[in-house]
């Protein structure tokens, strides 16, 4: 392999990824600061600014709660915000039921009334899509504070609370409540907050006094991250909140059904209920937002619970078939009856699902749903959909389909899925820079209407509205961009495929020396015959679709050892760092950041320390193979060295 010039743009230590207020990335350029992020290493915790806001509470919601602590706390306790009453009774069960002592845990609420209104965002905050007072101030007249008070030693347990269910409030949603919160006009039920305005406003970088979504940051100079910022630049206008709303929720929709729209096309037009043989279609009545994705996943498991409840029918555990991320299989253990785990997800585990399920019915507490990925994280597997689907239909079980990998372009699994959730972190939006998660209801399953009455009975609309108007801007040219990341991540997996021992055979390459990658997992040959069975087929046949469905923008690279792969990583050029689906290629070692505290347990599942998650973005094929072939050139030679 020959010398390779590649160009490094990874970001410092700590900053945001891309340099935004409200970025969900956070860059850690080498192994060691991965491991110091798990390990909670003082030198990497000190150098965050931020992360990804399910595992690193944003400094403007730690300003807030700490705020809600000084005033209404009692002395020892601490507290987390969530986005309704009944969220925070929610967190009060949990806390109640969880903690090894008995502790008080009390629930409080105040409202903040906003003495502005109707400013406008400068047209500069658009590329950062904060929002804007115009588009997000009408939904709700009072913003409350929905705050869960503990003991302080039980900190850690609520904060385990908030990572898995997503229940937290989001940074903007934070950014506004401080803004609210002003010394000359005391805004908390009469009671004035002892924080100042320049405190407020230091924490998300240059202030600007009108972006209520926050202090608007200007990318960090000299950091490389002029490449990453032009693929997350947008000058487009924002939509009213409520059309946002709906337009989101129509895309959605659409997108589930195999239709896309060109880019230009920001507003779908209205949609229809049935087809042509009159068979009812998935309409945006059938989509419900979320703040997040796993806060979706939350919801669809409540859900189906409450749903068995009122129809008088036992609840018993669920199944999460596949090697899930880590926290669905927390969802069913903690806020349910528990699960059964079939950590690999092959063909060979349909037979022990069918053994489970008819003895769970024979013991009176059947399998009340079946919770998988299409495809799973990182190992890329796809589980045989259409054989659980016949299982399901056999023993009444649900079936929750999460495609957040495998994506609304890529994959169709409605014929099969019950529930259907979705990260719209990921690369719906690919901005990095918005939380957001969707769960739709499939009208073709027969539990659609007991699900849909109670959902439309019971839903809370707590979505923050300035974050529905930046993922519906960030969410116009979606598939454009999944097309794009498709044929690049399929570019850079076959070369990686080449390079690997399984495709070589051998372990050594032609000039004798070690072959340091193992393995590549991606759809493209992993479980491929169960991948194209949920792959989504043009929906006319006439002619090629605009958006021809792929892989995906995942690969997962299993090297020999651990030094080899943190070699490759430490020499990746790329950006670094948690999350996945963005604009920008993005690589982290995907076993220290989600499970660095079980690395025994997922090795056994095939998930070892030794494997690097690239997210392939949309840059130019002779840039992300210049990262590869340079960082696994430079891998070889650290080898060498070391032998």
């Amino acid at each position: 392999m020959s010398t390779t010039e590649t160009s490094v743009i990874a970001t410092e230590l700590g900053l945001p990824i891309p340099s935004l207020p409200h970025a969900v990335s956070v860059s850690l350029p080498t192994w060691q600061d991965s491991l110091g992020y798990s390990e909670g290493d003082g030198r990497v915790v000190e150098a965050l600014t931020t992360g990804y806001p399910r595992s690193f509470i944003h400094r403007s919601v730690q300003l807030l709660a700490h705020v809600c602590e000084e005033n209404f706390g009692n002395p020892g306790e601490r507290c987390i915000l969530v986005s309704s009453s009944k969220l925070a009774d929610a967190c009060r069960s949990f806390l109640l039921v969880h903690s090894p002592s008995p502790i008080t845990v009390r629930v409080a609420r105040r409202a903040l009334a906003s003495s502005t209104s109707g400013q406008h965002c400068p047209k500069e905050t658009l590329n950062h899509c904060q929002g804007s007072e115009e588009h997000g101030s009408s939904p709700q007249q009072l913003l409350d504070l929905h705050m869960v008070f503990f003991p302080a030693e039980s900190f850690p347990l609520a904060r385990y609370y908030w990572a898995y269910t997503g229940h937290g409030i989001s940074s903007r949603r934070a950014d506004r409540c401080l803004k609210l919160l002003d010394m000359s006009s005391p805004a908390v039920s009469g009671i004035s907050v002892g924080v100042s305005t320049s405190t407020i406003t230091s924490t998300s970088g240059t202030s600007n006094g009108n972006s209520p979504g926050g202090s608007v940051e200007s990318p960090h100079a000299g950091l490389g991250q002029n490449q990453t910022m032009l693929l997350v630049q947008c000058d487009e206008e924002l939509l009213p909140f409520a059309e946002a709303r709906s337009v989101l929720q129509r895309r959605i929709a659409r997108a589930l059904r195999g239709e896309f729209s060109s880019p230009s096309e920001a507003s779908p037009s209205p949609d229809l209920k049935k087809d042509d043989s009159g068979r009812q279609l998935l309409s945006d009545d059938d989509v419900f937002l979320y703040p997040g994705g796993m806060n979706a996943i939350w919801h669809a498991h409540r859900l189906i619970l409450q749903t068995a409840e009122k129809t008088g029918k036992v609840v018993g555990k669920s199944i999460c078939f596949g090697f899930p991320y880590s926290c669905t299989p927390k969802v069913l253990e903690k806020s349910g009856p528990g699960y059964y785990l079939f950590g690999s997800g092959d063909d060979h585990d349909l037979s022990e699902v069918r053994r489970v399920a008819q003895e769970a019915a024979a013991s009176g507490n059947p399998i009340v749903a079946l919770f998988c990925e299409v495809s799973t994280n990182p190992l890329l597997r796809t589980p045989n959909i259409v054989e659980l689907r016949k299982i399901a239909d056999e023993f009444e079980f649900l079936i929750v389909v999460d495609e957040s990998i495998g994506n609304f372009v890529n994959v169709d699994i409605m014929e099969y899925a019950d529930i259907v959730v979705t990260s719209l972190t990921k690369v719906f939006s690919g901005r990095s820079n918005v939380m957001g998660g969707s769960l739709a209801l499939n009208p073709q399953r027969r539990h659609y209407s007991i699900l849909r009455d109670h959902l439309k009975a019971t839903y809370e609309d707590l979505y923050w509205h300035e974050d529905v108007v930046c993922m519906e801007l960030n969410s116009r040219d979606f598939a454009r961009r999944i097309d794009i990341t498709n044929r690049n991540a399929e570019v850079v997996a076959d070369w990686l495929w080449h390079q690997s021992e399984v495709y070589a055979g051998e372990t050594q390459n032609s000039n004798g020396r070690k072959k340091l990658i193992t393995n590549v997992f991606y759809p493209k040959w992993v479980t491929r015959k169960n991948y194209d069975a949920c792959r989504r087929r043009p929906s006319n046949t006439n002619g090629k679709p605009l958006y021809p469905s792929g892989f995906g923008s995942l690969v997962t690279i299993l090297f020999c050892d651990e030094p080899a792969a943190r070699a490759f990583y430490d020499n990746l050029g790329c950006e670094k760092g948690p999350s996945w689906g963005t604009n920008f290629t993005l690589a982290g070692p995907y076993t220290i950041f989600a499970h660095y505290r079980e690395l025994d347990w997922t090795a056994g599942y095939g998930v070892p320390i030794n494997i690097v998650r690239m997210s392939v973005g949309m840059e130019d094929e002779a840039t992300l193979l210049g990262w590869v072939k340079h960082a696994l050139e430079a891998a070889e030679k650290a080898m060498e060295l070391s032998s």
